[in-house]
C-alpha cells in the first residue's frame, strides 16, 4: 500500500478541518454566539478569531434562528452538501486522501487520523455513480463499488483528483 503525504491544495487543510469541526459542533451543541463556538472549537484543538469563525460560518452557509428560550442559536442550512460545491468536495478528497487499496469491488481509502469522516461525506456528495456506499471510522473508509470494474473506476476518478496513481 502507498502511503503519501496530504497534499496541500489552494485552500488549507486546517481549514477544512476547523469547517468540519463547526458543523460538528452546531450538530451537537445549541451554540448561541461566536464565542460559545471559540470556545467549542478550542476543546477540540482549533483556535480561531472572530473574523476566521465569522468567514467560516458564512462559506457553510450556517445561520441563527429563534430559540425556544427567546435567544437564537446557529443551525446548519438545509443539507450541508447544498453548501459544498464541487470544488470544495473535490479539495476535501484531494487534500486528505493518503492511499486507495482495492479488493474486488471494494476500496479501501486511508486519510490522516480523524479525516475519514469528512472525506467519505465529501465522496458520498459527489454522486459518482461507481460509488454504493461508504463507510468510515477515524482514517479509513471502505467505499462499496458495485463490481470490480466499477472500483477500478472509482480509483481513476480519484487519481484524477489527487494527482497521484494508486497501485
Amino acid at each position: 500500500m502507498n502511503i503519501h503525504a496530504p497534499r496541500r491544495g489552494s485552500q488549507d487543510p486546517d481549514a477544512v478541518a476547523r469547517r468540519q469541526a463547526i458543523v460538528e459542533v452546531v450538530q451537537a451543541v445549541a451554540v448561541r454566539s461566536q464565542q460559545e463556538l471559540a470556545d467549542q472549537l478550542k476543546h477540540r484543538g482549533f483556535q480561531a478569531t472572530q473574523a476566521t469563525l465569522s468567514r467560516d460560518l458564512r462559506n457553510l452557509g450556517i445561520g441563527k434562528v429563534p430559540g425556544s428560550d427567546g435567544g437564537a442559536r446557529y443551525v446548519l442550512p438545509k443539507t450541508p452538501n447544498e453548501v459544498m460545491d464541487e470544488s470544495q468536495r473535490r479539495l476535501e478528497v484531494g487534500a486528505f486522501i493518503q492511499s486507495v487499496e482495492l479488493i474486488g469491488n471494494l476500496a479501501l481509502v486511508r486519510t490522516p487520523p480523524g479525516n475519514a469522516h469528512g472525506v467519505g461525506r465529501a465522496l458520498d456528495s459527489l454522486g459518482w455513480p461507481e460509488i454504493a456506499g461508504t463507510v468510515a471510522g477515524d482514517d479509513t473508509i471502505l467505499v462499496v463499488t458495485r463490481t470490480a470494474t466499477a472500483a477500478r473506476s472509482f480509483r481513476r476518478k480519484l487519481s484524477d483528483i489527487t494527482r497521484r496513481a494508486y497501485r
